[in-house]
Protein backbone atom coordinates (compact mmCIF):
# COMPACT_ATOMS: atom_id res chain seq x y z
CA UNK A 1 0.00 0.00 0.00
CA UNK A 2 1.54 3.48 -0.77
CA UNK A 3 0.79 6.95 0.22
CA UNK A 4 1.37 9.61 -2.39
CA UNK A 5 0.88 12.27 -0.12
CA UNK A 6 3.73 11.13 2.27
CA UNK A 7 7.19 12.11 1.22
CA UNK A 8 10.30 11.65 2.70
CA UNK A 9 13.91 13.13 2.09
CA UNK A 10 16.01 11.11 -0.11
CA UNK A 11 18.96 13.04 1.89
CA UNK A 12 17.95 11.49 5.47
CA UNK A 13 17.58 8.02 6.24
CA UNK A 14 14.49 7.02 7.90
CA UNK A 15 14.86 5.85 11.62
CA UNK A 16 13.90 2.28 11.83
CA UNK A 17 10.62 2.27 13.73
CA UNK A 18 9.09 -0.63 16.29
CA UNK A 19 5.13 -1.34 16.45
CA UNK A 20 3.88 -2.54 19.49
CA UNK A 21 2.34 -5.85 19.05
CA UNK A 22 -1.16 -6.66 21.40
CA UNK A 23 -2.47 -10.21 21.47
CA UNK A 24 -5.81 -10.89 22.04
CA UNK A 25 -8.72 -13.38 21.79
CA UNK A 26 -10.45 -14.16 18.62
CA UNK A 27 -14.48 -13.77 18.10
CA UNK A 28 -15.94 -14.89 14.74
CA UNK A 29 -15.58 -11.70 13.43
CA UNK A 30 -11.82 -11.96 12.90
CA UNK A 31 -12.75 -14.90 10.77
CA UNK A 32 -12.07 -12.43 7.73
CA UNK A 33 -8.35 -11.29 9.92
CA UNK A 34 -7.44 -14.90 10.27
CA UNK A 35 -7.62 -15.82 6.67
CA UNK A 36 -5.69 -12.34 5.52
CA UNK A 37 -2.97 -13.71 8.21
CA UNK A 38 -3.01 -17.31 6.96
CA UNK A 39 -2.73 -16.87 3.09
CA UNK A 40 -0.08 -13.86 3.01
CA UNK A 41 2.37 -15.91 6.08
CA UNK A 42 1.64 -19.04 4.06
CA UNK A 43 3.20 -17.34 0.66
CA UNK A 44 5.88 -15.82 2.86
CA UNK A 45 6.53 -19.25 4.39
CA UNK A 46 6.69 -21.50 1.21
CA UNK A 47 8.09 -19.42 -1.60
CA UNK A 48 11.32 -21.23 -1.45
CA UNK A 49 9.71 -24.64 -2.20
CA UNK A 50 6.30 -24.59 -4.05
CA UNK A 51 5.17 -23.23 -7.11
CA UNK A 52 3.12 -20.02 -6.89
CA UNK A 53 0.05 -22.03 -8.26
CA UNK A 54 0.25 -24.82 -5.53
CA UNK A 55 0.40 -22.14 -3.06
CA UNK A 56 -2.64 -19.98 -4.30
CA UNK A 57 -4.73 -23.48 -4.55
CA UNK A 58 -3.88 -24.30 -1.11
CA UNK A 59 -4.89 -20.66 0.39
CA UNK A 60 -8.03 -20.50 -1.53
CA UNK A 61 -8.84 -24.32 0.12
CA UNK A 62 -7.73 -23.72 3.20
CA UNK A 63 -6.70 -19.93 4.29
CA UNK A 64 -10.55 -18.40 3.64
CA UNK A 65 -12.92 -16.68 6.24
CA UNK A 66 -15.57 -19.66 5.37
CA UNK A 67 -13.05 -22.62 6.74
CA UNK A 68 -11.74 -19.62 9.85
CA UNK A 69 -14.96 -19.05 10.65
CA UNK A 70 -15.76 -23.50 10.97
CA UNK A 71 -12.45 -23.76 12.74
CA UNK A 72 -14.21 -20.72 15.11
CA UNK A 73 -17.62 -22.54 15.46
CA UNK A 74 -15.77 -25.55 17.39
CA UNK A 75 -15.25 -25.73 21.50
CA UNK A 76 -12.53 -27.68 20.79
CA UNK A 77 -10.68 -24.25 18.77
CA UNK A 78 -8.89 -21.72 20.41
CA UNK A 79 -6.86 -18.71 18.63
CA UNK A 80 -4.41 -15.94 19.82
CA UNK A 81 -4.36 -13.29 17.47
CA UNK A 82 -1.39 -10.93 17.48
CA UNK A 83 -2.53 -6.72 16.49
CA UNK A 84 -0.17 -3.76 16.18
CA UNK A 85 -1.37 -0.43 15.00
CA UNK A 86 -5.21 -0.01 14.81
CA UNK A 87 -5.73 -3.48 15.62
CA UNK A 88 -4.28 -4.78 12.41
CA UNK A 89 -3.43 -8.40 12.49
CA UNK A 90 -0.02 -10.24 12.20
CA UNK A 91 -0.04 -13.23 13.22
CA UNK A 92 -1.70 -15.92 15.20
CA UNK A 93 -1.44 -19.46 17.17
CA UNK A 94 -4.47 -21.97 16.32
CA UNK A 95 -5.08 -24.60 18.67
CA UNK A 96 -7.30 -27.50 17.75
CA UNK A 97 -8.22 -31.37 18.08
CA UNK A 98 -5.44 -33.21 17.01
CA UNK A 99 -5.52 -34.22 13.02
CA UNK A 100 -3.11 -36.13 13.29
CA UNK A 101 -3.54 -39.42 11.89
CA UNK A 102 0.09 -40.90 11.78
CA UNK A 103 0.72 -40.64 15.76
CA UNK A 104 -1.53 -42.08 18.28
CA UNK A 105 -3.55 -38.98 20.01
CA UNK A 106 -5.89 -38.86 22.92
CA UNK A 107 -8.98 -36.54 24.03
CA UNK A 108 -6.17 -35.18 26.61
CA UNK A 109 -3.93 -33.60 23.55
CA UNK A 110 -4.29 -30.53 21.36
CA UNK A 111 -2.37 -29.21 18.11
CA UNK A 112 -0.92 -26.24 17.55
CA UNK A 113 -2.66 -26.30 13.74
CA UNK A 114 -0.59 -22.95 13.05
CA UNK A 115 1.69 -20.62 14.79
CA UNK A 116 2.13 -17.52 12.08
CA UNK A 117 3.64 -14.49 12.53
CA UNK A 118 4.49 -11.76 9.50
CA UNK A 119 8.29 -12.04 9.77
CA UNK A 120 8.86 -8.27 9.93
CA UNK A 121 7.64 -8.55 13.81
CA UNK A 122 9.60 -11.67 15.09
CA UNK A 123 12.75 -9.18 15.42
CA UNK A 124 13.81 -8.45 19.39
CA UNK A 125 12.56 -4.24 18.86
CA UNK A 126 9.28 -5.25 18.57
CA UNK A 127 7.17 -4.91 21.73
CA UNK A 128 4.44 -6.81 22.72
CA UNK A 129 2.30 -5.21 25.48
CA UNK A 130 2.04 -7.07 28.55
CA UNK A 131 5.17 -9.47 27.63
CA UNK A 132 8.35 -7.52 28.66
CA UNK A 133 11.26 -8.75 26.76
CA UNK A 134 9.14 -11.42 24.93
CA UNK A 135 9.13 -11.48 21.22
CA UNK A 136 6.11 -12.35 19.75
CA UNK A 137 6.64 -15.79 18.44
CA UNK A 138 7.29 -16.45 21.56
CA UNK A 139 4.17 -14.84 23.51
CA UNK A 140 2.28 -16.30 21.11
CA UNK A 141 3.70 -19.83 22.07
CA UNK A 142 3.34 -18.72 25.49
CA UNK A 143 -0.31 -18.03 25.09
CA UNK A 144 -0.88 -21.06 23.10
CA UNK A 145 0.41 -22.98 25.93
CA UNK A 146 -1.75 -21.58 28.50
CA UNK A 147 -4.37 -21.87 26.71
CA UNK A 148 -4.01 -25.87 26.46
CA UNK A 149 -3.59 -26.30 29.99
CA UNK A 150 -6.75 -23.90 30.57
CA UNK A 151 -8.88 -26.46 28.44
CA UNK A 152 -7.63 -29.39 30.52
CA UNK A 153 -4.90 -30.75 27.71
CA UNK A 154 -2.01 -32.59 28.73
CA UNK A 155 -0.09 -32.58 25.75
CA UNK A 156 0.51 -30.68 22.85
CA UNK A 157 1.29 -31.30 19.37
CA UNK A 158 2.35 -30.13 15.90
CA UNK A 159 4.14 -30.24 13.02
CA UNK A 160 6.26 -28.49 10.94
CA UNK A 161 8.40 -29.15 7.96
CA UNK A 162 11.81 -31.43 8.09
CA UNK A 163 13.64 -28.67 6.76
CA UNK A 164 12.32 -25.36 8.26
CA UNK A 165 15.76 -25.26 10.49
CA UNK A 166 14.13 -22.08 11.98
CA UNK A 167 11.00 -23.42 13.47
CA UNK A 168 12.69 -26.50 14.57
CA UNK A 169 15.01 -24.73 16.71
CA UNK A 170 12.22 -22.75 18.17
CA UNK A 171 9.83 -25.80 19.12
CA UNK A 172 12.44 -27.43 20.90
CA UNK A 173 13.41 -24.63 22.98
CA UNK A 174 10.11 -24.86 23.82
CA UNK A 175 10.45 -28.23 25.30
CA UNK A 176 8.99 -29.80 22.00
CA UNK A 177 10.41 -33.41 21.34
CA UNK A 178 9.62 -35.24 17.97
CA UNK A 179 7.39 -37.97 18.16
CA UNK A 180 6.32 -38.99 14.35
CA UNK A 181 6.26 -37.73 10.86
CA UNK A 182 3.97 -36.98 8.32
CA UNK A 183 3.41 -37.04 4.51
CA UNK A 184 0.97 -34.74 2.61
CA UNK A 185 0.63 -32.78 -0.59
CA UNK A 186 0.37 -29.27 -1.30
CA UNK A 187 -0.45 -29.84 -4.76
CA UNK A 188 1.43 -31.94 -6.61
CA UNK A 189 4.51 -31.23 -4.31
CA UNK A 190 5.05 -34.44 -1.67
CA UNK A 191 5.96 -32.37 1.65
CA UNK A 192 7.56 -34.37 4.97
CA UNK A 193 6.71 -33.04 8.26
CA UNK A 194 8.31 -33.69 12.12
CA UNK A 195 5.42 -34.03 13.96
CA UNK A 196 6.42 -32.62 17.97
CA UNK A 197 4.84 -32.92 21.00
CA UNK A 198 5.31 -31.10 24.19
CA UNK A 199 4.07 -32.41 27.92
CA UNK A 200 1.97 -29.96 29.72
CA UNK A 201 1.66 -31.62 33.00
CA UNK A 202 4.36 -29.44 34.68
CA UNK A 203 4.25 -25.35 34.45
CA UNK A 204 6.42 -24.28 31.81
CA UNK A 205 9.70 -22.68 33.00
Amino acid sequence: MSNDSVKSDASMPLEPTSEAVTLRPTTAADAAALALVGAATFLEAFTWMLPGADIIAHCAKNHTPEAYAAYLALPTTRITLAVAGLDAPVGYAMLTAPDLPTIETTDTDVELKRIYLFSRFRSSKTEVVGHPGVRTAQALMDAAVADAREMGHKRLLLGTHGDNERAIGFYRRNGFVVVGTRVFKVGMQECSDLIFAKPLDTPQS
